[in-house]
């Protein structure tokens, strides 16, 4: 792939394109396993530095929070609630939720999408909504989806009598810096300017803020990632972030709207729902030595205009200096020739890794993870592996939602062998919109899956884009 193609993909593509002005892209509303909504949605890099909000507490807000849903719910409703929506609609609500489901109040009264409807009716919608369901994520099991639809066809009554614990809170407590097998040794966190104090997120002007954060790289030469864990910190405004790096020097410390270099490269990134990364023991992950700087772009949702909203989210890694037999990183499958006609009920762009280009790698790539990217109008992606005539599946994901963009492991992970062929094909939905075709705006598509493979370096830089059509 000509270096000017791999360019253009990552300066659009790798999850950094937008600004608060720019566009609403990447991960947008509340992506907890648990998410049941309405249908809303250092200035250097620290070293042993993990306690801002590692155990994901507000910590800036003196506001009391529901800790488990109840409040006048039947005790089966509470234990579904507790299972598949808690984890977002708190009380306060987190990561973006639009409200909380924390009381039978809380059901009764008008959708924030649609004010003469009850949130109870929009749940039920919602619970078995084929293209936007919730939880977005892990779909209710049936058992949990027919009490709850149950309950709503009887008119969501009160039970006053309840007073039951959840048996299940959703909540396995393996995410974060304390539950990572080894001691993170760097954190890139969001932070005042040229300080190390809390980003103060704006009162107003903040329901949809993308703010980057950028830090001279703090790794040497030969440093590799180990594994990586989710900061969340004040997690009433806080929604995603994504950690890049670059070539391109950026200020130490520095604090602005998101503008992101041509070469800016996807290290990882975090989401409500989101788990910590732990690589094999033999893979390391490759973090671009001394040279470079690293870029945490946060997505802040603020649309209850709170005036204390103090963060310092962001991720912490452990890392190595001795390298690992292999290192990872990311290859770029997909396409950039998408043609969406306008009113079109089913529209698809299909981009391959040919067999000719595969042919060529010298030992197999071991795909750990991958991360499909569309945009508003996508419905549906696949990317398949096709070897001697027969096709398997690397990542198939049949109600893909703009709005909640995951990555997706491989546990074993995949091989990609020489002479395979990838297909990935991308579907999307346009009934009501012009015809749209590539581009970095969010009112226009992309096509892209990030798979963090190795071993990456036998992968020239220049060829870690890999796509025809």
């Amino acid at each position: 792939m000509p270096k000017s193609v791999r360019v253009i993909v990552l300066t659009t593509c790798v999850l950094g394109c937008g600004s608060a002005e720019a566009e609403r892209d990447t991960l947008d509303t509340c992506v907890d396993p648990g998410c049941a909504d309405d249908g809303t949605t250092s200035a250097t890099a620290s070293v042993d530095d993990t306690s801002p909000g590692t155990d994901g507490a507000d910590t800036q807000s003196d506001a009391a929070e529901t800790t488990e849903p109840g409040d006048g719910l039947p005790c089966d409703v509470v234990d579904v609630i507790s299972r598949n929506c808690f984890g977002c609609h708190s009380d306060p609500p987190k990561f973006g939720a639009p409200m909380p489901l924390a009381s039978h109040a809380d059901f009764q009264v008008p959708a924030v999408t649609d004010e003469t409807r009850p949130v109870h009716e929009m749940v039920a919608a919602r619970v078995v909504d084929p293209e936007r369901p919730m939880p977005p994520i892990q779909p209710m099991t049936d058992a949990d989806r027919t009490v709850l639809l149950d309950w709503i066809a009887a008119g969501a009554p009160a039970d006053a009598s309840s007073d039951c614990t959840p048996t299940d809170d959703g909540d396995d407590g393996d995410v974060g810096p304390d539950a990572l097998p080894c001691e993170p040794s760097h954190t890139f966190l969001a932070h005042a300017q040229g300080s190390e104090e809390a980003f103060h997120v704006p009162e107003s002007g903040a329901d949809n803020l993308y703010m980057c954060f950028t830090f001279a790289s703090p790794f040497g030469a030969s440093t590799q990632a180990t594994a990586w864990a989710p900061i969340t910190d004040d997690e009433r405004v806080l929604h995603h972030w994504i950690l890049f790096r670059t070539a391109t020097a950026q200020p130490d410390g520095g604090v602005g709207p998101c503008n992101m270099p041509g070469d800016a490269v996807f290290v990882s990134g975090w989401a409500p729902g989101g788990q910590n990364f732990v690589m094999p023991d033999d893979v390391g992950l490759e973090l671009g030595g001394d040279t470079g700087s690293y870029i945490l772009q946060v997505h802040y949702h603020n649309t209850a205009g709170y005036a204390d909203a103090l963060d310092r989210s962001g991720v912490a890694l452990c890392t190595t200096d001795t390298p690992r037999a292999n290192t990872a990183g990311v290859l770029t499958l997909g396409t950039l020739n998408i043609d969406i006609p306008a009113g079109a009920a089913e529209a698809t762009a299909t981009g391959t890794c040919p067999s000719q280009l595969t042919s060529l790698l010298p030992t197999p790539l071991q795909t750990l993870a991958s991360f499909p990217h569309m945009h508003q109008r996508g419905r549906s992606f696949r990317t398949t592996i096709t070897r001697g005539g027969v096709e398997s599946t690397l990542v198939d994901v049949p109600a893909f939602s703009f709005d909640n963009q995951i990555s997706y492991p491989n546990d074993p992970p995949i091989e990609i062998r020489a002479g395979d062929t990838l297909t990935t094909t991308c579907t999307y939905e346009n009934t009501d919109g012009p015809a749209a075709g590539f581009g970095e705006r969010t009112e226009d598509e992309m096509c892209f899956n990030f798979v963090l493979t190795y071993p990456i370096d036998i992968i020239p830089e220049d060829y870690r884009v890999c796509m025809t059509g």
